[in-house]
């Protein structure tokens, strides 16, 4: 994964201001480009809502989140009242974290999901046999429906679950059945067993 971050020099600890979104444009690609190679050149965007972008007393910043087409990543901007973008944020994952924040339901999904994926990733490795491991959809079931009823997940979905696991590292291979889930462990991170039991 490559991330694009500006670091911070010997600093005791790094403070990031919050940053309240109160208004999102998305841009074709060339434009997208253009903004992002000169944030300095004011734009009818960007003027338009020129008067809700501010830090509040509270320390809070009021500014717009632009989007490019087709890419996740975006840009924070606060223009103080300009028509430029005088404070600009490049953000990664912005149209994502755009989405949950959105519809806090997909964002409830997603976690819901991701812890799941979490614990049979967890349970594979801690139970492999000859750098293999079985997990059962009876098993799976039972699980997941004990997390909604709990309130611990809001749904399940089947085949983002097993894509969830084939892009993990852990795994070289996931394989089903109607009854099982077959993963095959990626080498780095089989564990060697105790003497007397199969490898």
């Amino acid at each position: 994964m490559i991330v694009k971050v500006t670091p911070q020099w010997r600093e005791p600890e790094i403070l990031a201001p919050p940053w309240e979104i109160v208004h999102t444009v998305e841009l074709p690609p060339g434009e997208f480009r253009k903004f992002k190679e000169d944030l300095l050149q004011p734009q009818p965007f960007i003027m338009e809502h020129a008067s809700e972008m501010y830090m509040d007393e509270h320390g809070v910043t009021h500014g717009m989140l632009v989007l490019c087409a087709g890419i996740d990543d975006g840009i924070l901007v606060n223009s103080e009242g300009f028509a430029y973008a005088r404070y600009a944020a490049y953000l990664s994952g912005a149209r994502t974290l755009s989405l949950m924040n959105r519809y806090p339901s997909l964002h409830d999904f997603c976690v819901g999901m991701e812890s799941l994926v979490e614990k049979y990733v967890q349970q594979a490795l801690a139970g492999q046999e000859d750098g293999s491991f079985t997990l059962s959809y009876s098993d799976l079931d039972a699980e997941v429906e004990r997390r909604v009823y709990d309130e611990d997940m809001v749904n399940f979905d089947r085949q983002l679950f097993l894509d969830m696991l084939s892009e993990r590292p852990e795994f070289d291979e996931v394989e089903t059945t109607q009854n099982e889930i077959y993963l095959t462990i990626a080498p780095e991170f089989v564990q060697e067993q105790a003497p007397g039991m199969s490898m």
